[in-house]
């Protein structure tokens, strides 16, 4: 038995937030008008439209109450599916993301087995703990489920493996449970060595790294013929033209927006992007949709979107995500349309700037240093 996390007053207590921060109705004004009708949990899940993307987390750094950290579950039509990173914690989010849309507990046990047999493949953007460290329970589990003879594809930098090789030592039943990539030996220009089980198991025909601004052996990716046609992930990142460039005419870009615009000197520092920044990149690459992901955890509320002329970029789909967000190849213009109902969800509640520059330096005022980045220390 699948028990609730939650109790029953906590739960209560939940729906009474949600109902009255007024989203619900937003929500389903918006619907109405798209002609999709009421909006409810699970809608739309019939067993028959297998392509799907489910976000398991979509805040950085660290889990909180409300974003876990980073992970998602792209399915493709035939069943099967690939993850692209997986933070701590995701294989418990897939579960309850599993349950909500399943009618009993022995119908979930099933499913479960079953679609962590079909994690064909996992990709991880860079060696950072929030995009890797729930890969250990994947292992484990499916290990237990599938034996040693059905490995996944695991692509991900070098320091992942010899990680993954410390930690066999304790749990060796991890020794056959995957097949090691290098994102190095897939970056483009290559060929990936794993190109035609990728294509086999999940109908990938291309599946590419390229090397972004982040810590050492930092990867964006890009996929072609996923369920959403070509599909690109730029990972933890500044705004990279060459991703742009390669990952041209994608069909979904999914790209990280740690701060909001506003905050383009912490990006710069933290080597992250902004709202801003991620919406330019998707221009540059002709994007037809956008999600953004990745939210500073000091700032839980959706952040605005960039106040431009440029008539094509807004026109374009843009969704924020949010943990268990679902999304379907027909839904992603509804999403985007949903964005003022999320807002009345996730009020502010960060802590303001200005008590936190009270008696600190500032990203700004360390931007203003000539030669700040050769300062030891400061990154």
């Amino acid at each position: 038995t699948v028990k609730c996390l939650y109790a029953e007053k906590s739960i209560d207590s939940l729906r009474e937030r949600v109902n009255e921060s007024g989203a619900i109705e937003c929500a389903n004004a918006v619907a109405s008008c798209n002609g999709e009708g009421s909006i409810q949990s699970g809608q739309g899940y019939d067993g028959k439209d297998l392509g799907e993307l489910i976000f398991t987390g979509t805040g950085s750094a660290i889990p909180c109450k409300h974003r876990n950290v980073t992970g998602m579950y792209l399915r493709m039509n035939n069943g099967n599916s690939i993850l692209l990173d997986v933070g701590e914690g995701t294989v418990g989010q897939l579960l309850r993301s599993w349950k909500s849309l399943l009618s009993s507990d022995h119908i979930l046990i099933n499913e479960y087995r079953s679609r962590l047999k079909g994690i064909r493949a996992v990709w991880i953007s860079h060696p950072h703990a929030d995009h890797h460290l729930g890969v250990l329970r994947l292992l484990s589990e499916r290990s237990a489920i599938c034996g040693s003879n059905d490995p996944i594809v695991l692509m991900a930098p070098a320091d992942m493996f010899d990680f993954l090789h410390e930690y066999k030592s304790i749990v060796p039943e991890l020794n056959q449970s995957y097949i090691p990539v290098d994102c190095y030996d897939m970056i483009h220009g290559r060929e990936n060595p794993m190109g035609k089980k990728l294509y086999d198991e999940l109908g990938i025909t291309n599946c590419m790294s390229i090397p972004v601004a982040h810590c050492q052996r930092s990867y964006a990716v890009v996929m072609d013929g996923t369920s959403f046609g070509r599909v690109s992930y730029s990972g933890d990142c500044r705004p990279s033209n060459r991703f742009a460039d390669v990952a041209f005419g994608s069909d979904l870009l999914i790209h990280e927006a740690t701060f909001e615009i506003g905050m383009e000197e912490d990006a710069v520092l933290k080597r992250h992007s902004t709202v801003g920044e991620a919406i330019d990149i998707s221009t540059k690459m002709n994007a037809k949709s956008l999600v953004l992901t990745h939210f500073s955890q000091r700032y839980p509320e959706i952040p605005p979107l960039k106040k431009t002329d440029n008539g094509k970029a807004m026109e374009m789909p843009i969704v924020f995500a949010f943990d268990f967000l679902r999304l379907t190849p027909n839904t992603i213009d509804l999403a985007a349309k949903l964005t003022p109902a999320l807002r009345l969800l996730y009020p502010r509640e960060g802590v303001d700037d200005s008590e936190m520059a009270t008696g600190k330096v500032t990203a700004k005022d360390l931007m203003s240093v000539p030669g700040v980045f050769a300062a030891k220390g400061v990154l």
